[in-house]
């Protein structure tokens, strides 16, 4: 049943948007290419925040970045009793969900699949947001300059986020 409901919900929506558009006495072509210019428009006006942010993360993880932070790190992991293997993915997920990712993989290889710290990991990613991107993205298209407190409550909601990601974990997992 729910794979007939998954399968007809695309076209029943197509379907809903043609009778609205009818109905309502609206050119549905010209709305939809008007809609696709805008949405160009708006993707070239943030393009080139979003190649700065690649090219910043590409650099960093070339340049050996993260093992830096990692080194400057562990010992206040130690204190939150976070593995030190995850604070370089602590430290990518908000630049990069892709970069994440990379890092989630790399995880998986070194510690291995369904133990403590790879489960750890697997709720980070769920569990956080890739605020320099999505930041990029909202104030770029809409040409914000001043993002007042956004930055700061963005990596504090992070930062709970890991510590209730590692703590739910050794809750239910140990």
């Amino acid at each position: 049943m729910l794979d007939i409901f998954a399968n007809l919900i695309i076209p029943l929506i197509i379907l809903f948007i043609i009778i609205y558009g009818k109905t309502h006495k609206v050119d549905i072509y010209e709305s939809f290419v008007k809609g696709a210019i805008d949405g160009l428009k708006t993707a070239w006006s943030i393009l080139p925040s979003i190649i700065a942010i690649f090219l910043a993360i590409g650099i960093f993880k070339s340049g050996k970045g993260i093992e830096m932070l990692e080194f400057i790190f562990s010992p206040i992991a130690k204190l939150m009793s976070i593995p030190k293997e995850l604070i370089g993915l602590i430290i990518v997920k908000p630049l990069s969900g892709s970069g994440a990712l990379g890092m989630y993989n790399e995880l998986i290889q070194r510690v291995g699949i369904d133990t403590l710290i790879e489960k750890m990991g697997s709720t980070i990613v769920g569990a956080s947001e890739t605020i320099f991107y999505t930041m990029a993205i909202y104030y770029g298209s809409l040409k914000i300059k001043n993002t007042r407190y956004t930055l700061l409550c963005s990596m504090l909601s992070h930062i709970a986020g890991v510590i209730a990601s590692v703590f739910i974990c050794y809750l239910i997992f140990t």
